[in-house]
């Protein structure tokens, strides 16, 4: 199957889909019974508009956004293009977040998550995909973990009963608002990736100004692979295995959300929903997360020792109340946080880190539990209310993903890149396209031309339908400038795609024209492909040879393309 620019199906397929929404139902907490706060939240917004959400406060805020493009130099005529463009959205993105952010602090961080996980990010965009929907909300509550107003007891008290009228119009403000920040963003990565565009209407919906369709091309090939993937994919290169393929002591419970997830499909989402929480407890196994930065030691933060243990903590909570059964619902489930008293949670964390074999038996930089109970609590996933502390535990397993550092340089720098490769090998191992018999010795081979030089390495192999496929594992950095679009950074990675595709293909013609050079005798009928594989999805010119199909991918794909493909029927 040859993949058309942005038309990349579902990875599995409706079968599996049905197969996925059946599985998270053995994993799902029955639905609690809606609260004030959610129905007083879903009433206005939704049920009242036949199902629409509807912002009453979007025209004031359309109204001034005009206003500040006007004043940043940016017309609705105007050609936004290159780096001087990119520099003029920025302005207008940051002085949208500053609004943003003014609007956050009228409410505390508990506040704000008592209103929003009563909300469905699908009900922002009815017709939108699920992560797109949740992509907006997250855009509209990015800067709420900001607010400094702390939380009062009457807060936590009155959250299952009550809600201000004040609340409706600050959430209405803090959407409206996020909806055009999320416009103008996806406006500046436009830019970034070479494209001329305009804004147009109250939106400020990005209007293309090419008259050449290359870069749109390019763009929706790169849109639709993050699609097909569910945009997985960061800068640790891992993939996760299923708990049991570890040691024990390295796993741990985190948190996932129903809501945002793809790969159920919006009708699955909906029947589920209706019967369940959103929310899930998911055994994880931590070494699979970054599995460098155990094996060198370099790459472990107080972050990650903090949220482990919290989580850790927040499961032996549960655990003693008899909450961790499936059939027993908490606000844990259906709203993703849970409360618990202040001296209890303290004494745990008294106690040191969890999964002490692995993160060590006292905290980092000779922190006490006071200060990494500070370290959470700024990163508002812990949020001391009255006597409690309420823990977000999406939010904590958020602060886990991102908690550790990669090396940049170094002895350790090199293990990681070498972990990649163990991964992507050890990922294709567990799907049907794993080599088997002579062929496995061609991982980690030295390729020699007939002088006895040294071509390359092979890092990973996989066989799939007679082709014996010669991967490059390229452990590239993205980082957090990347991550948000940043000219130099989207131009930066594209550079090292297109140099790594090149090169391979280079490598791949010399062993094609001699493969006996591989050092195995190659299956009757046996071809050879060639495929650079990073940890996530680079934007990469349309016409290039990173973005060339090889089979069912492009010559450059990221690991979770590689498996998604794989795995397929």
């Amino acid at each position: 199957m040859r993949l058309e620019d942005g038309q990349y199906p579902h990875p599995f397929g409706p079968d599996v889909m049905e197969e996925s929404a059946d599985l998270l139902g053995g994993l799902l907490r029955p639905r609690l019974r809606r609260d004030f706060p959610a129905w007083i939240l879903e009433a206005p917004f939704v049920a009242a508009n036949r199902g629409k959400f509807m912002l009453r406060f979007m025209p004031k805020w359309q109204a001034w956004a005009a206003s500040e493009a006007q004043r940043i130099g940016i017309d609705t005529n105007d050609v936004l293009a290159g780096e001087p463009g990119w520099n003029q959205l920025t302005l207008l993105h940051d002085a949208l977040r500053v609004q943003l952010r003014q609007i956050a602090h009228r409410r505390s961080a508990f506040s704000w998550l008592v209103i929003t996980r009563r909300i469905n990010p699908t009900d922002l965009l009815p017709a939108a995909r699920a992560s797109t929907s949740a992509a907006v909300l997250s855009f509209a509550l990015s800067e709420v973990g900001s607010s400094p107003r702390p939380p009062k007891s009457a807060e936590l008290i009155t959250s299952r009963w009550w809600l201000s009228p004040q609340a409706l119009t600050d959430l209405d403000e803090l959407c409206s608002v996020g909806m055009l920040l999320f416009n103008v963003y996806n406006a500046r990565r436009r830019v970034a990736k070479g494209q001329n565009l305009r804004l147009r209407g109250p939106h400020l919906i990005p209007e293309v100004a090419d008259t050449d369709d290359t870069v749109e091309r390019a763009i929706r090939l790169y849109d639709g692979r993050l699609n097909f993937t569910g945009d997985r994919g960061n800068d640790l290169g891992s993939f996760p295995r299923a708990v049991t393929d570890r040691r024990e002591s390295a796993n741990i419970i985190t948190w996932a959300d129903l809501r945002g997830q793809d790969i159920l499909g919006r009708d699955h989402l909906a029947r589920l929903l209706q019967k369940y929480g959103p929310v899930f407890p998911l055994g994880t196994n931590i070494e699979d997360l970054a599995p460098a930065a155990f094996s060198s030691g370099v790459g472990l933060t107080l972050e990650t020792q903090a949220a482990a243990t919290v989580l850790s903590v927040a499961w032996t909570y549960l655990a003693d109340r008899g909450a961790t059964w499936k059939s027993v619902p908490g606000e844990w489930s259906q709203y993703g946080y849970l409360c618990c008293p202040r001296d209890w949670f303290i004494a745990r964390l008294n106690d040191g880190p969890a999964l002490s074999e692995l993160l060590g038996s006292s905290w980092r930089g000779g922190a006490t539990a006071r200060a990494v109970i500070a370290l959470l609590a700024r990163a508002q996933v812990v949020l001391p209310v009255g006597c409690c502390f309420v823990v977000d535990l999406t939010g904590v397993t958020s602060l886990l993903m991102r908690s550790f550092e990669r090396a940049k340089e170094g002895a350790a720098a090199n293990e990681w890149g070498s972990s990649f490769e163990a991964a992507v090998q050890a990922a294709i191992d567990a799907t049907p396209w794993a080599p088997t018999g002579v062929l496995r010795s061609v991982i980690g081979k030295k390729v020699k031309d007939e002088n006895g030089n040294v071509i390359t390495d092979i890092d990973a192999v996989a066989f799939h339908a007679g082709t014996l496929w010669l991967i490059s594992a390229k452990a590239f950095q993205a980082g957090s400038d990347y991550a948000v679009g940043a000219y130099d950074a989207v131009r930066r990675i594209e550079r090292k795609a297109v140099a790594a595709s090149e090169q391979w293909n280079g490598y791949l013609a010399r062993i094609r024209r001699r493969p006996s050079a591989l050092g195995v005798a190659l299956p009757d009928g046996c071809t050879l492909e060639g495929l650079v594989v990073m940890p996530f999805i680079p934007y990469v010119p349309v016409d290039s040879s990173a973005a060339q199909p090889v089979g069912d991918l492009c010559h450059v794909s990221s690991i979770h393309e590689l498996i998604a493909v794989a795995l397929r029927p």
